[in-house]
């Protein structure tokens, strides 16, 4: 962990002073600070912080922080989208989590969707935005090895969550409409003109990268399928924001944006997970969320058992509506619609695995900051369009989804 400038120490307090305003702390100190290594935090900078401060009793209370703030380069933060994903994020961070939260405690939930970090609060300046959170490492929350696929027990794991998650915005919609169309209309906002031109180019490219990788590995005929998905790009892309049936989504669901904690560390069994990254966060088909984790996250052994794991998801989701008080989940959305939008849309994390499984096989000293892209006049699509040194990892990771996707004709 690399040591920022003491310089800053100053700044955080400042932030912190705004940002822990509930925790209704005095003489606020700032004891140790650190970031994240290169690569670790694509869209933001990362600082840990140890702080301490005084409680109205003047007792003293600590705390292990994580601070999530945006890229301070004013050639980033010319682009308006930059801005908006930030915001989205502390959107959801100050409204849509406790709005949740307390819709499931109201229906007497004892065991809610909560799988995110705790947030302390935030803070907005003239050019940054903060969001300050708990230290989940401290916790005993780990992330995964980005070069390794989930096992099945985790896949499970995390896809009970989603549906509970997603169970959640169906359930409001019904009961709460008023207050749930509060937050579609403040996350569509944030969402609006999102760019989609630097990502159809960039899906082009590790489509063809790809195709390359795999065509002395595969039959001729599903390379030549996988490389004519190129051609749905563009619709693929643009559909992802129009789908009949909505839930307010995750919306980046790969490795990196999940932290787990483990029963013990022989078995690895789940005991907890924490969703990462809501920046791009928004009201659309949860099969966007769905598909983007398992094709992000599934092994050659799993993928097969796909179906199963479908079934899972749709099983928690429905079940969980009925524990927030729906009558009739399966009218809502039956499980042969849910597998027919399965078909349409999850094209889109099929499209994403394409360059999630790159960027899972990027070295440290391989990653280009945004940052650097910006200030040199490049798009954001350069950070992840360059070439990289293990494209035996690439190659195996993608194999097995190109030969599924390609044999059960979801391209």
């Amino acid at each position: 962990m690399a040591s920022p400038n003491s310089d800053i120490k100053s700044e955080i307090k400042s932030w912190l002073k705004v940002a822990l305003r509930k925790e209704n702390l005095t003489d606020i100190v700032v004891n140790e600070i650190g970031t994240s290594e290169k690569g670790e935090g694509y869209m933001g900078d990362i600082i840990f912080a140890s702080v301490s401060g005084k409680t109205e009793d003047q007792s003293t209370r600590e705390y292990d922080l994580v601070l999530k703030c945006s890229k301070q380069s004013q050639a980033l933060r010319e682009n308006p989208q930059m801005i908006l994903i930030y915001l989205n994020e502390i959107f959801m961070y100050n409204h849509v989590f406790p709005t949740f939260l307390k819709f499931q405690e109201d229906k007497g939930i004892k065991d809610p969707f909560n799988s995110v970090p705790k947030c302390y609060g935030t803070f907005k300046g003239e050019n940054i935005e903060v969001i300050v959170l708990e230290n989940l490492k401290k916790s005993g929350y780990e992330l995964w090895p980005k070069t390794k696929p989930l096992e099945r027990k985790h896949i499970d794991f995390v896809i009970k969550q989603y549906g509970k998650f997603h169970a959640v915005s169906v359930a409001m919609k019904e009961q709460q409409p008023d207050k749930f169309e509060e937050i579609v209309e403040k996350v569509e906002e944030n969402m609006k003109g999102m760019a989609a031109g630097p990502l159809v180019n960039l899906f082009r490219g590790c489509i063809d990268e790809t195709s390359e990788l795999l065509k002395n590995e595969l039959d001729e005929k599903i390379v030549s399928k996988w490389r004519s998905f190129k051609d749905q790009i563009e619709t693929v892309v643009g559909t992802t924001y129009v789908e009949a049936f909505k839930v307010i989504i995750h919306g980046d669901c790969w490795n990196n944006n999940f932290m787990h904690k483990f029963e013990n560390e022989s078995t690895k069994a789940p005991l907890k997970v924490a969703m990462l990254d809501w920046q791009v966060s928004r009201y659309a088909s949860p099969i966007s969320d769905l598909s983007y984790f398992l094709f992000a996250c599934i092994s050659k052994e799993d993928i097969e058992n796909l179906d199963d794991i479908l079934s899972t998801y749709h099983s928690t989701f429905t079940n969980y509506l009925r524990d927030l008080g729906v009558e009739d989940p399966n009218v809502l959305y039956p499980f042969h619609q849910f597998l027919d939008d399965w078909k349409l849309y999850c094209k889109f994390g099929i499209l994403m695995s394409s360059l999630l499984m790159k960027v899972c096989s990027t070295e440290k000293d391989e990653v280009v900051d945004i940052t650097e892209s910006a200030e040199s006049g490049k798009d954001f699509s350069h950070t992840f369009a360059g070439g990289i040194r293990n494209t035996e990892l690439y190659k195996n990771r993608m194999r097995h989804i190109v030969e599924y996707v390609v044999k059960y004709d979801l391209i």
